[in-house]
This record gives structure tokens, C-alpha cells and sequence, in this order.
């Protein structure tokens, strides 16, 4: 599963005009790094282990997600549910909380959260369906679902679900287009 979702994200790169070798991609994609980690990090939490197996081989791992953390400035849990196709345009300040669950063919800018908030007496952080997009500067709190295609425009703070295709801006976030995601999105 590792090795398939993660040439996903390659080929989500090549789409968007890096044509560059993957050893090239590799060596200097800071959101590729963090898609790499993450996946590798999925994938050992899928694998089940045994407690003190599981153990030994999460403690490497760790120190790889901190240094990538620490490095890009983008912090994406292991525990997290992604999709395929993760495309990360820009490094840095992107929070995605251990229980944000993405679809296929999202999109992340830099400065993006996904956080952990209470709405109506209720904790819970957001979901996102296929083909979102997240412009730089947003933040998605609390527990709410951003439906297939939609966009959410820079610094806007969205604290409501959206229905599919919806774009929304502002602070707090309104919508102001039924347009989609279909401009920001590479087939």
C-alpha cells in the first residue's frame, strides 16, 4: 500500500509541471518528504505489529517524523486517514491534527491547519472528501466535513461543512462560489 499511494503523490507532482527525476523529487521536495514520512508512518501502523516489535520499529520512525517536522515545518501524523495523490505545493506551517481523515487529490498550502475544535458540544476535527483545495493561511477546525470539491480560499477560517463544489472565504468562511475545485486541481 506504501509504495502505491506514494507514486500516487509522485505522479500528482509531475502533474502540476515538476517533470524533474524522482531522485531528484526526492532529494528536494520538502512536502514530498512529509508525504513520505507519512505514508511510511501509515503503513508501519497498519502493519498491526506486535507491542515490543512494533516499538523498536516506530522509535526510528519517530525521529524521522520530528526531523521532517522540524525541517519543512509540516507536521502530519502517522494517524491521520489521506487518500492518494496528497499534493503539498509549498513547505511550511501545515498542522494537520492525528485524526483529520482526507480523500484522494487534495491539496495543502503552506500555512494550512486542520484542528481540533468544539461546535455545538462537540470535539472533533475536520474531514475532507476528494479534490479539496486549501489555499495558504486557512485553518479547518473543528468537526466538520469539507465535501467533495471544494476550495477554501487564503486566511479564510472555516468552521462550517460545505456541500460539494462549494468555494468559501473569509473569516469565518462564507460561500461565495459554486465553482469548484476544477481550476485548482490537476486532473
Amino acid at each position: 500500500m506504501f509504495a502505491k499511494t506514494f507514486r500516487t503523490d509522485i505522479a500528482r507532482l509531475r502533474r502540476y509541471g515538476d517533470h524533474s527525476s524522482t531522485l531528484r523529487l526526492l532529494m528536494f521536495n520538502q512536502g514530498l518528504w512529509a508525504c513520505a514520512c507519512y505514508r511510511a508512518g501509515r503503513h508501519l501502523n497498519d502493519l498491526n505489529l506486535p507491542g515490543g516489535i512494533r516499538q523498536l520499529v516506530m522509535l526510528p520512525y519517530h525521529f524521522w517524523w520530528k526531523w521532517v517536522e522540524m525541517t519543512t515545518g509540516i507536521s502530519i501524523s502517522p494517524d491521520c486517514r489521506i487518500g492518494p495523490g496528497l499534493y503539498i505545493g509549498h513547505f511550511g506551517q501545515i498542522i494537520l491534527h492525528s485524526d483529520a481523515v482526507l480523500g484522494t487529490d487534495c491539496n495543502l498550502s503552506q500555512g494550512v491547519t486542520l484542528g481540533l475544535a468544539e461546535k455545538d458540544g462537540q470535539w472533533g476535527v475536520p474531514t475532507l472528501g476528494d479534490r479539496v483545495y486549501i489555499a495558504p493561511g486557512a485553518k479547518v477546525i473543528g468537526p466538520i466535513h469539507l465535501a467533495d470539491g471544494t476550495v477554501v480560499g487564503a486566511n479564510a477560517v472555516v468552521i462550517k461543512s460545505t456541500e460539494e463544489n462549494d468555494v468559501v472565504g473569509g473569516i469565518p468562511a462564507k460561500v461565495i462560489s459554486r465553482k469548484g475545485s476544477g481550476e485548482f486541481i490537476q486532473p
